[in-house]
C-alpha cells in the first residue's frame, strides 16, 4: 500500500466519515432533493425562505417539492437554470394539495437561464400542504443542476413610501413590499447584507391577478457602480421577475424596481436573505505570494503558483481572484491542481466596460460568473461547464497553478491577488460504544484484480497502469482499473466493473458501514455519456446510487491559437455511509460507464476500494455448574440470571 493512502487503513472510519458528513459550503444551505420524488406522495420537503438544489435527470424526470401554507398566503418561487450543463428551459408548477391541480404555472418568466421559470404572488386557497413541480420543457431536456428558491408570505405587505428613488427606502423587517410604478418612476430599497449572504428577490407584476401587468425591471446594486438587473418580458400573464445573487462583502445594498420603457402598474416585492452555510470542518486560506503579475497583451499567458503544505484532504474548495484587464472578455482562466487536473474557471466572459474583477468562486453560489457583464463584488460559481467539485476528495498538498491566457493583442492587465480556500472534512461518525472498526473488504489491486470482474457491451475495463492523458497514474502504486488503459472508452458501450461479493453477514456487524474508493475520470457530458456507481445486493437487487456523473463535456478550447485542454477529476476519494438495510446481506459494487456512438473521452479509473463496519465485542460465556446433579450449562450475561439453580 502506498504511504500516501495509508490514512484509510485502521482509521478508515474516522477520515472517511469526515467526507461522508458533507462538504463544507460558503453558499446558502441547500435542501437537496431525495429521489425518487416524481410524485406528490414522494415529494422532498422544502421550508419557506429556503433554497434547494436538484437535477432533472434522466430524460422525463419530474421533481416534486412539498411545503406548508396557510389560506391567503402568497407564494414566491423561482427556478435558476444557468448552472445547468444540460437544457436551461424549465417549467415550474404550483400544485394544489391533491397533488394534481395546477394553481399556477410558468415556463419563461425567469431570466437566470434561458427560459427559466418564476412564480410570484400566487395565492393559496386553503391551508394545507402544497407542491412545487419542476420539470424540463422538453421530454428529452435535462436540468443538471437547478436551484429552486421558495418564500411564502402571510398577511399584507408594507407599502412603499415615496419618494424612494434617492435616498432608497429601508427594507422593512418583513422583507415584503407593495408599490406602484408611475410615469418616469423608480423605486429603490436598501438592505444590509453580510459577507456570503444570498439574496432572493421575487417581483410580482400583477398582484391583483386581473390580467393587467406591466413590464418591470428588477435589480440589485451596487457592483462596480452598477445595478445587476433582470428584465424578462415573459409570455402571458401574470408576469414576474426573479433574481438571486450571493454577495462577497458585507455592506448596504440597494434593490431596484423600475419599468421597462414607459410601462406603469402595481407590484409586490419579496426579499429573502439566506445566510452562508456554517462550515462543517476546518477551512484554511492560502494566498499567492508571487503577485502582482502582469498579464501580457495577447496572444500570451501568465501563471501564478500557490504551494499548499502538508496533505489536507479537500471537502470543499473556493478560489478568490482580484485582477484588472482592458478586455475582460479576452481571458481564459484555468486552475491546475497538484494531481494535474487542468480545469477551467471561465472563458471569454465579462466586458471591456467593466475592467475590474473581484470575485470568489464557489460551486454553492446562486449563479455562475457569466450571468452578468459585471465581475466584481459577488460569490459566483465557475462558468456552467466547469465545476470546482472536480477537485473534491483530492490531497490538496503541493503546487496549485492559476493560468491566465489573453486571446488578442492591444490589451493587457494585472493579476493583483488570488487565493485558495481549502475546507477539510467535518467531524467523523464513530463506532457505537462497545464496538470496534472492522475492515470488511479492501484492495489496492497491487497483487491482483481484488476479485473484481467486468462485462458488457464493448467492455474495455482493464487492470494496470493507465497511459492515456489526462489519466496516467493510479491513486497508489501501478495497478488500478480503467476503461481502456491506453485509449478512450469505446463508442456505443455499456460496460460494468463488479466487485467480488462483500459479506455484511456477521452477526456482530453493526453500522455505520462505509464504502470508499478513489477515482479519476474525464467524461463527455451526461447528455451523451453516463457513469455511475451503485452498491447493490449480489445480482443487482436494491441498488443505492453512491455516485453519478451529471456535468458537461470535460474539455475546453483556450488561448490563441486555440488549444484543447482535457479536463479531469481526481484522484479523489469518494465515500458513503450505507443504509442499515444492507446489514446481514451479501452486497457488491457496480461501476458502470455507458457511451453514445461518438466523441469518447479518457473515461474512468478506480483504485483503493474499501468497505468498513463496526464489530461488536462477543459477550463472555460463563460455565455454570451446581456441583449437585452434574448439570453444566452455558450462561451469557446478556440473558440475565444463570439458568441453572
Amino acid at each position: 500500500m502506498n504511504p500516501r493512502n495509508s490514512w484509510w487503513l485502521p482509521a478508515v472510519l474516522v477520515v472517511i466519515g469526515l467526507l461522508v458528513s458533507g462538504a463544507a459550503q460558503a453558499g446558502p444551505v441547500y435542501t437537496v432533493e431525495v429521489e425518487p420524488n416524481g410524485t406528490s406522495g414522494a415529494a422532498t420537503p422544502l421550508a419557506s425562505g429556503a433554497a434547494a438544489r436538484g437535477t432533472v435527470y434522466p430524460n422525463a424526470d419530474i421533481d416534486f417539492w412539498s411545503f406548508s401554507a396557510t389560506a391567503g398566503d402568497r407564494v414566491y418561487a423561482a427556478v435558476i437554470t444557468n448552472l445547468s450543463a444540460g437544457s436551461t428551459d424549465s417549467v415550474l408548477d404550483l400544485v394544489a394539495s391533491n397533488g394534481t391541480t395546477v394553481i399556477e404555472s410558468d415556463d419563461n418568466d425567469g431570466t437566470l437561464g434561458t427560459n427559466a421559470s418564476s412564480i410570484a404572488g400566487a395565492t393559496i386557497p386553503t391551508s394545507g400542504t402544497y407542491f412545487l413541480r419542476v420539470k424540463s420543457f422538453s421530454a428529452t431536456g435535462q436540468l443538471r443542476p437547478y436551484r429552486l428558491f421558495l418564500q411564502t408570505r402571510s398577511g399584507a405587505p408594507t407599502a412603499e413610501t415615496e419618494p424612494n428613488d434617492d435616498p432608497a427606502q429601508a427594507l422593512p423587517g418583513s422583507g415584503w413590499l407593495s408599490g406602484m410604478i408611475e410615469a418616469a418612476d423608480t423605486d429603490r430599497f436598501s438592505v444590509a447584507l453580510q459577507a456570503g449572504d444570498t439574496v432572493f428577490l421575487s417581483l410580482d407584476l400583477d398582484p391583483e391577478r386581473d390580467a393587467t401587468d406591466f413590464a418591470g425591471v428588477l435589480g440589485l446594486g451596487f457592483f462596480s457602480g452598477a445595478f445587476l438587473t433582470v428584465d424578462d418580458l415573459g409570455t402571458g400573464t401574470p408576469d414576474s421577475e426573479a433574481l438571486a445573487i450571493s454577495v462577497k462583502s458585507a455592506g448596504t445594498y440597494e434593490i431596484l424596481v423600475e419599468p421597462t420603457g414607459t410601462d406603469t402598474g402595481t407590484y409586490q416585492l419579496s426579499v429573502s436573505i439566506l445566510p452562508a452555510a456554517a462550515e462543517g470542518g476546518s477551512c484554511t486560506t492560502y494566498a499567492a505570494t508571487d503577485v502582482p503579475q502582469s498579464i501580457p497583451t495577447g496572444p500570451g499567458q501568465v501563471s501564478s503558483t500557490i504551494t499548499i503544505p502538508g496533505h489536507p484532504r479537500i471537502a470543499d474548495l473556493d478560489v478568490a481572484i482580484d485582477l484588472t484587464h482592458a478586455r475582460m472578455d479576452d481571458l481564459d482562466v484555468h486552475l491546475v491542481s497538484p494531481e494535474g487536473n487542468d480545469n477551467g474557471l471561465w472563458t471569454d466572459i465579462g466586458a471591456a466596460s467593466f475592467p475590474a474583477m473581484d470575485l470568489t468562486f464557489d460551486d454553492e453560489a446562486a449563479i455562475p460568473i457569466n450571468s452578468f457583464p459585471v465581475v466584481a463584488g459577488m460569490v459566483v460559481a465557475p462558468e456552467l461547464n466547469y465545476r470546482l467539485s472536480w477537485y473534491d476528495g483530492e490531497d490538496a498538498g503541493g503546487d496549485w497553478t492559476l493560468t491566465l491566457r489573453d486571446d488578442l493583442a492591444n490589451n493587457g492587465g494585472t493579476l493583483n491577488n488570488w487565493s485558495i480556500r481549502i475546507c477539510e472534512p467535518a467531524s467523523p461518525p464513530v463506532c457505537p460504544p462497545g464496538t470496534t472498526p472492522l475492515i470488511v473488504y479492501e484492495t489496492d489491486f497491487e497483487t491482483g484484480d481484488g476479485g473484481f470482474t467486468h462485462s458488457g457491451t464493448a467492455d474495455e475495463w482493464e487492470l494496470g497502469l493507465p497511459s492515456f492523458a489526462p489519466i496516467t497514474t493510479c491513486a497508489s502504486g501501478t495497478n488500478c482499473w480503467k476503461t481502456d488503459l491506453n485509449a478512450s472508452y469505446n463508442a456505443s458501450s455499456n460496460q460494468d466493473l463488479f466487485s467480488p461479493t462483500i459479506a455484511l453477514t456477521g452477526g456482530l456487524l453493526q453500522g455505520p458501514v462505509v464504502v470508499s474508493w478513489f477515482q479519476r475520470y474525464s467524461m463527455e457530458g451526461a447528455s451523451f455519456d453516463q457513469y455511475f456507481v451503485d452498491l447493490q445486493l449480489v445480482g443487482g437487487a436494491s441498488p443505492t446510487r453512491l455516485f453519478e456523473w451529471l456535468d458537461g463535456d470535460m474539455t475546453d478550447s483556450v488561448g490563441n491559437p486555440s488549444t484543447a485542454i482535457k479536463a479531469s477529476a481526481g484522484w479523489g476519494v469518494v465515500s458513503s455511509i450505507l443504509p442499515s438495510a444492507y446489514l446481514g446481506q451479501n452486497v457488491e459494487l457496480r461501476y458502470n460507464l455507458k457511451s453514445d456512438s461518438t466523441t469518447n473521452f479518457a473515461g474512468v479509473a478506480v483504485d483503493d476500494v474499501s468497505v468498513t463496519a463496526c464489530q461488536g465485542t462477543p459477550d463472555p460465556t460463563i460455565f455454570v455448574d451446581d456441583f449437585e446433579t452434574g448439570d453444566v450449562c452455558l450462561w451469557s450475561s446478556a440473558v440475565g440470571a444463570p439458568p441453572c439453580p
